[in-house]
């Protein structure tokens, strides 16, 4: 009877112990696994045809559509007075500056005397052949030496003039470049007056939207200075070249200041040359590959994510246009992650 006893003890502490064993196996069995990575869950979306609008934009710099570069006519004078400061409207004739006048004055004194004498002697000889006193040769040797006496004193008095820098129109001093003291040269201007009535906005397209810009093309200019505005206005000059450097072409706007739009101003242009069918993605399937620029999105095929460089064009309103790289039928992945590189597993959901 014991030793029966003592076997079924034996049996059990065998049996707990073979589960012991068999559990630690599992244990290991299931440590040794690799878990399987869960896919990644995204949405997807095919490209669609959508009228987009031909667009042109470009930045620009405000420009005067009129100004004047007024050098001084009087070489070698030194500057006494300047009269005006940068930013003062000025009218066509007002003084700027005066220069010294020291030497011109000397000689219109020293012509004032032969032009006297000159005078003088062709009253009297005129007279004397009127009296057939002289001969007609030495009235007109007199008339000759008192016409070219005139003409010098004409010379001087206008080179007086030319001593005070006068504005040639009116407008706005944009820029002084005498002070008093500084030795007047005709090498550059003294000043440059700005015609403000009118203004241009001027900036360049590349030669790939050259041809569909033209004079007279409605644009839309904002003027970061001015926010909140909206400016309309016509293109009023394409230049006939593209420059070969920069591959660009000039465009000019012109345009009313209205009292707020300044020459130095920054603004950005944007002209609508029409609409046109294309195929588009939303935003937010296109990325940017790093170090490169390139545009790319990912692909869905099969359960698998694969990346994809795309051609595109414009975008607007949230859609951007694709010139290549994805088919109609090819299905685009639209959710954003980080988790999502070329080669991810996912679960597609279709919108």
């Amino acid at each position: 009877m014991a030793m029966k006893k003592s076997f079924a003890l034996l049996v059990i502490v065998g049996v707990f112990a073979g589960l012991i064993v068999f559990r630690g196996i599992q244990q290991r069995q299931v440590d040794q696994a690799v878990p399987e990575t869960g896919a990644e869950s995204v949405e997807v979306v095919s490209m669609t045809g959508m009228k987009l609008s031909n667009v042109v934009e470009f930045s620009a710099t405000i420009e005067p559509e009129e100004q004047a570069a007024v050098v001084a006519r009087v070489p070698g004078r030194t500057v006494l007075q300047v009269f005006v400061s940068e930013g003062d409207f000025v009218k066509r004739g007002q003084a700027l500056a005066a220069l010294d006048r020291s030497i011109v004055e000397q000689q219109i004194a020293e012509v004032q005397a032969l032009f006297d004498a000159a005078a003088a002697d062709n009253e009297r000889y005129q007279s004397l052949y009127a009296e057939e006193v002289v001969s007609r040769q030495v009235a007109d040797h007199a008339k000759t030496r008192y016409l070219q006496a005139k003409s010098a004193m004409e010379q001087a008095r206008l080179l007086e003039r030319y001593h005070t820098i006068t504005a040639p129109v009116d407008g706005v001093i944009a820029r002084r470049f005498i002070d008093p003291g500084d030795t007047s040269s005709p090498q550059g201007p003294v000043f440059l007056i700005f015609r403000q009535e009118r203004v241009k906005a001027v900036g360049a397209v590349p030669e790939t939207a050259y041809a569909e810009v033209n004079v007279g093309d409605v644009v839309s200019i904002t003027v970061d200075a001015v926010p909140g505005e909206v400016f309309e206005a016509k293109v009023s000059r394409v230049s006939p070249m593209i420059d070969p450097a920069t591959r660009t072409a000039k465009i000019e706007i012109a345009l009313p200041s209205g009292g707020v739009i300044r020459p130095g101003m920054f603004a950005r242009v944007r002209i609508s040359t029409g609409e046109r069918e294309a195929m588009v993605l939303p935003r937010e399937a296109i990325g940017s590959l790093p170090g490169t620029g390139e545009s790319i999105c990912f692909i869905a095929q099969g359960d698998i994510a694969v990346l994809r460089v795309v051609q595109t064009g414009i975008e607007q309103n949230g859609w951007v246009e694709i010139t290549g790289g994805v088919s109609a039928d090819e299905e685009v992945i639209i959710t954003r992650s980080r988790s999502i590189q070329d080669g991810t597993r996912i679960e597609v959901h279709r919108q």
